[in-house]
């Protein structure tokens, strides 16, 4: 457990060291986000699903659970909201918070905590499940509370742009059509594909915003305690009643285990949402996330 944690803990807390201290200029962190969002991690996303097997991966279960999750989560945070109302701009940052994960934590905590290869075809397919679901989600959620209704079709249609849903659609078809790439080509995108874990880790550890007063709010609280002990839950429970096998159920509880992305914070700013509350949020759960996780990886290497 401690050596699928501490190292991914430690190269996260470098990340921030190396921000606080300048150590690079802002333009690098700018720039390999970039490179990890366009580049490195849909190089991952095709190579892995372009050769997973599709008859080991339970296709439909997996994503009808998430898709039930995400919505049964929405549903819940949005009668939260009616029970006692906090601000609509607050209110869409506390969403984002819930629902949304961080992917580059999650891919590397799966590729080091599992022995059998199925663990990473299964989270390839989440990803892919989980970003296209989430976004038109989250699209949605501005779009309601914030009265931005007119542009709705605009921002779903940016939304399916995402390099990320391209990568895993694109996956899925040279899959399903038996197209094999190249070996000089899919061996490219495997070396791509870890650049894509260390720095997506680095950039975690640089987005955190440690300096901040009034931590804990209500707003705050009710986010973190839907990502880090609701969903985790919720994904046992319906992962078990549909019927998924050790290894797929794992990895879908521990995917909604995540502390939401850093790309929320940007998000909240385009939109009109809350930047402030969707920091806190993104570093207070990054922090607890490590309690949380432990306990997952404790059940995890229980049945290994």
């Amino acid at each position: 457990m401690s050596n699928t944690l501490i190292p991914i803990i430690l190269v996260i807390f470098l990340g921030f060291a190396l921000k606080r201290k300048a150590f690079v200029s802002d333009a690098f962190w700018s720039g390999s986000d970039r490179m990890v969002y366009y580049v490195f991690f849909p190089a991952l996303l095709v190579s892995k699903i372009s050769t997973m097997d599709l008859a080991e991966v339970p296709l439909l279960k997996l994503s009808t659970a998430i898709i039930l999750l995400l919505l049964l989560m929405t549903a819940a945070l949005v009668l939260v909201q009616k029970i006692k109302p906090i601000d609509p701009a607050v209110f869409t940052s506390v969403y984002q918070g819930a629902i949304r994960y961080n992917t580059f934590i999650a891919v590397t905590l799966v590729a080091t905590a599992f022995t059998s290869p199925l663990a990473m075809d299964v989270v390839a397919l989440a990803v892919g499940v989980k970003v296209l679901s989430i976004n038109i989600l989250c699209v949605v959620i501005f779009t309601i509370y914030l009265n931005k209704s007119a542009s709705l079709g605009g921002k779903i249609a940016v939304v399916l742009k995402n390099p990320l849903i391209i990568a895993c659609v694109t996956g899925l078809l040279l899959n399903a059509l038996s197209i094999s790439l190249p070996e000089w080509l899919l061996a490219s995108c495997q070396l791509l594909g870890q650049v894509a874990l260390t720095l997506g880790l680095l950039s975690v550890g640089a987005g955190l915003i440690i300096r901040f007063n009034d931590w804990w709010s209500y707003p705050i609280v009710i986010s973190v305690a839907f990502k880090l002990l609701v969903f985790p839950v919720a994904a046992y429970l319906i992962g078990t009643a549909f019927g998924l096998e050790t290894v797929p159920l794992q990895v879908l509880v521990m995917m909604f285990a995540m502390p939401t992305a850093i790309n929320s914070y940007i998000l909240a700013g385009q939109l009109g949402g809350d930047q402030r509350v969707m920091a806190k949020i993104i570093t207070i759960q990054t922090i607890l996330s490590g309690l949380t996780l432990f306990v997952i990886l404790s059940w995890i290497a229980s049945t290994q």
